[in-house]
């Protein structure tokens, strides 16, 4: 019998059931320690101390528990163990737990389908999902519906159809139905179930907290809609109002991240560099696989864009160590190769049967220059005998010099199967300027004719033909000239109004101009002659200090330097500025004439003395300074 005293078992058993109902784990496990110490044989005691830590996320103390206390006195914890792998990441070591519980078991089922979705094994989720929700029914019946659209909606994205049934009125159960459609490429679909979805989540959820996390998560899906049937600016601001919003949830604001670049086009690829970096460091727990890869793939295409070089190579060489090479990243890291200079490596990368890599690899080599390269590319080519690439085979052959070889590829082109009549027109075209570049102006005329009879409708082929027969056949000529415009033929033309008219010379524009510069007159002004010429009276303008009762001057209109009174300046006064004292004679007293012989030698001229004007030192003139340029 159990003891009613405090501490009994009676009292912890209660305590334990009134913390489970307030939702106090951390009571509930203080009252489990106690119940443990005080009952130690107790295997309920141990179950409900290991559900406590469960329910506070003490996934190693819960671990250390299961494998410290014997299994005669925890009882069978296989769902238990399973869980707390599955929290902690561990999904293999789950299974395993998993699958030593009992097969009718529907908690370790449902576990296990989670496993599997996590693990991305789909088709086995689908199995149990499946079995669940015909041959069991209780108060969890719409969580498994939901779960169960969410495996629909991936296999759909690996290209297996799926068939949605009848929903219930859950924002949950449409909004995974809209990544169904959505995979589905049922866009429209996938917007009404979206809509739907925004109604039900506001109804069905009190707490404004977390109906607004879910409410982002929705929007931020609309906005990828609307981004796939081409209304990026709406999708745009509905991205970036949930992002200034700053949601809670890591795997939204990824979302957002990633496709705002793709939705823009002209986004900061500085601020995109940052918020990709930002992305990655975050929990991605909640992104499958694919949606981890295109970010990693966007952040890689966004460095190659922004011409960090190295950073490419890294987020490249990461990218292939998580998920493997594909098409992409070859497409990528050719790019790399070719902006660093290295063409052979690029060619490298590119290499393989897939028809991208084959074109970007032929793009490397025409910007390489190395023309019997591509012109081997171009004719290895899955599609090489659609118009496209025969076009370009032409191009690159003729750029070649290759003249005989570009008519043989348009011929055999010209007689493939299954062409339709706007390509045969295309390549006959093609064939006859090949011909001409060659000077077979025959030739030339055979594909014209061909070209007319597919096409008689077309006048300006034939003209095309009426030049060719003038080289070749001048009665051919004349007979087609005379068919397509016969002397007889009337015409309702105005010749005086085509003879008076500018515009044949200089085009419609010119017309357009002369009517809109012309003015509209009035009928009845040229009828009557009562037109007016407009006398236009300009307000006389005078000087400031006008006086009228000052004659003007009469030279006011010649130039200054022609006019009576204008004194001209006279240059370097300073040298005509006395030498010596002021009012002295140039002549030196101290001076002795003497009569000279004229064979005495000529005396050297001696230092002048300066004048007071003269003498002050002698400043160095100074550069003038240029004004510094900003």
């Amino acid at each position: 019998m159990a003891d009613p005293s405090a501490g009994g078992l009676y009292q912890c058993l209660n305590d334990i059931s009134r913390a489970d109902t307030s939702g106090d784990y951390q009571k509930a496990l203080q009252a489990a320690n106690k119940l443990i110490r005080k009952h130690p044989k107790e295997t309920y005691a141990f179950k409900c101390k290991l559900v406590a830590q469960i329910q506070l996320s003490q996934w190693a103390d819960a671990l250390e528990l299961i494998r410290k206390t014997p299994s005669h006195q925890m009882g069978r914890v296989g769902f238990e163990t399973a869980y707390i792998h599955y929290r902690q990441g561990n999904l293999d070591e789950a299974i395993n737990s998993l699958n030593t519980c009992d097969a009718d078991d529907v908690k370790a089922k449902e576990l296990k389908a989670q496993i599997f979705y996590k693990q991305e094994k789909f088709e086995e989720a689908f199995d149990i999902y499946l079995d669940l929700i015909k041959n069991y029914s209780d108060d969890n019946d719409d969580l498994r519906r939901t779960n169960f659209l969410a495996v629909q909606a991936r296999l759909e994205a690996q290209g297996k159809k799926q068939q949605v049934d009848q929903l219930e009125d859950s924002y949950s159960q449409h909004y995974n139905k809209a990544c169904v459609d959505i995979e589905a490429e049922r866009l429209k679909q996938a917007s009404e179930s979206l809509d739907k979805a925004l109604v039900f989540c506001e109804k069905s959820i009190e707490d404004e907290e977390e109906m607004e996390e879910e409410l982002d998560t929705i929007r931020v899906q609309k906005a990828y809609v609307l981004q796939r049937q081409g209304n990026k600016k709406e999708a745009l601001e509905i991205y970036q109002k949930v992002q200034a919003a700053n949601p809670s949830d890591e795997s939204v604001k990824a979302t957002i991240i990633n496709n705002i670049p793709a939705a823009s086009s002209d986004f900061a690829l500085a601020d995109s560099r940052k918020r990709f970096k930002a992305a990655l460091q975050i929990d991605q727990s909640k992104l499958t696989r694919r949606q981890r890869r295109t970010l990693m793939l966007n952040n890689a295409l966004v460095l190659l864009m922004s011409n960090q070089r190295e950073p490419c190579k890294r987020a490249l060489e990461e990218l292939v160590s998580k998920f493997g090479t594909s098409k992409e990243v070859a497409l990528i890291e050719a790019s790399l190769h070719v902006k660093l200079g290295d063409t052979e490596s690029a060619l490298k990368v590119l290499e393989g049967s897939d028809l991208e890599q084959s074109v970007a690899r032929l793009h490397v080599l025409l910007n390489a220059n190395r023309l019997p390269e591509a012109i081997k590319a171009i004719k290895s080519l899955s599609i090489s005998s659609e118009l496209g690439p025969s076009s370009l085979l032409t191009s690159t052959l003729i750029a070649a010099d290759s003249k005989d070889e570009a008519v043989k590829a348009l011929a055999s082109a010209s007689t493939a199967k299954n062409q339709s009549p706007e390509a045969v027109k295309a390549i006959l075209e093609a064939l006859v300027e090949a011909e001409q570049s060659r000077g077979n102006d025959k030739d030339a005329t055979k594909h014209l004719e061909k070209l007319v009879e597919k096409f008689p409708d077309d006048l300006q082929l034939q003209c095309r033909l009426v030049g060719a027969y003038s080289k070749t056949d001048s009665k051919k000529a004349d007979a087609l000239s005379a068919k397509l415009f016969p002397e007889s033929m009337e015409v309702d033309v105005n010749v005086d109004e085509l003879e008076e008219s500018d515009w044949i010379l200089y085009g419609e524009k010119y017309r357009q101009k002369k009517e809109a510069k012309s003015p509209a007159v009035p009928d009845s002004g040229i009828i009557t002659r009562k037109l007016k010429n407009v006398n236009r009276k300009r307000k006389i303008r005078l000087p400031k200090n006008y006086n009228p009762a000052v004659a003007p001057d009469p030279e006011r209109w010649l130039p200054r330097q022609e006019r009576s009174t204008y004194k001209k300046k006279r240059k370097n006064r300073e040298r005509e500025i006395g030498r010596g004292t002021q009012g002295s004679s140039s002549a030196n007293p101290n001076v002795e004439f003497v009569s000279a012989s004229p064979n005495s030698p000529r005396p050297l001229p001696g230092p002048v003395a300066e004048g007071p004007r003269q003498q002050r030192p002698n400043f160095q003139k100074q550069k003038k300074k240029k004004a510094s340029k900003f």
